[in-house]
């Protein structure tokens, strides 16, 4: 499987973290590649955060791609790829993505995802959401996206933070068609 995973500038880079750490153990072998695309504004959120948010330290498990490279490979629907997880998933950039405005490569790509019928999976970060947020939305949700918003479960016990991000990662992989098994699943523990 080939993926891409683009962070951009909403609050939340912790989960996005979280999320990387996990694909990065390829978990069942499945990731063939992965590509890692952060915007720059992710950069500014990630001071603002206090995070320690880093992409190169990635570099080992992805490819870490440009934002503004629109000859990466994945810009190009002729490029075979599985598709793409953005994380979080900002306001502007749903935006972007519902309009068809490829700002970025993270825009670009979501779009090569949508006129190709590949996966696309948004992880929106905001509270409350505008009307004009929900119509985004659900036009993108009516182009073939799939919105996945930071929701924590609470039937498996999570006693931190981290095992909430830790447990949506792994349902967020679920979503993806990577199934990993979990002893906290409803019906499972």
């Amino acid at each position: 499987m080939k993926w891409v995973i683009g962070v951009t500038g909403a609050s939340g880079l912790r989960l996005a973290h979280m999320f990387l750490q996990v694909l990065r153990k390829n978990p069942g072998g499945m990731f063939e590649r992965l590509f890692l695309v952060v915007s720059k504004n992710a950069g500014k959120v990630t001071a603002a955060e206090g995070s320690d948010f880093n992409p190169a330290d990635f570099a080992d498990g992805f490819e870490l791609l440009s934002p503004e490279d629109f000859s990466a490979p994945i810009a190009s629907g002729s490029f075979a790829f599985d598709g793409m997880v953005v994380i979080p998933a900002s306001m502007s950039s749903l935006g972007a993505m519902a309009s068809g405005f490829g700002m970025n490569l993270i825009h670009r790509c979501a779009d090569v995802c949508m006129k190709e019928r590949r996966r696309l999976i948004l992880v929106p970060r905001e509270t409350p959401f505008s009307l004009i947020h929900l119509e985004n939305m659900t036009r993108l949700k009516r182009a073939g996206a799939d919105i996945v918003p930071f929701i924590p479960s609470f039937y498996n016990k999570p006693e931190s933070v981290e095992d909430m991000m830790r447990f949506f990662s792994i349902r967020l992989l679920d979503v993806m068609g990577v199934h990993v098994p979990e002893q906290n699943r409803w019906g499972e523990g």
